[in-house]
């Protein structure tokens, strides 16, 4: 049975994670948590006094590191799609 038959011909309207009150409130609270953790790189009084490496004494490195490696992740994800991904139709070629 489909799920256009169990809404009794309603259409499907999506789960909560698709309601755009959702999505703003998850975005703004995603962009301020992204700011407070830049700007609890920049505070002087985080920093590690005595950092291992010379680089991590740079304001907000971790922030900017993290965000790098996430680019760099996802830059990297789409090109390995296309080498390990299979076609749509994959599974129903073996039936």
């Amino acid at each position: 049975m489909s799920d256009h038959d169990q809404n009794h011909g309603k259409p499907d309207d999506g789960g909560w994670a698709d309601n755009p009150i959702f999505i703003r409130a998850f975005l703004g609270l995603l962009i301020i948590s992204c700011i407070a953790a830049a700007a609890a790189g920049l505070n002087a009084a985080w920093h590690n006094p005595h950092p291992h490496f010379a680089i991590e004494g740079v304001p907000a490195f971790f922030a900017i590191y993290g965000f790098g490696a996430f680019v760099f992740i996802v830059l990297v994800g789409q090109h390995l799609r296309k080498l390990v991904g299979r076609k749509e139709e994959y599974y129903d070629e073996r039936e």
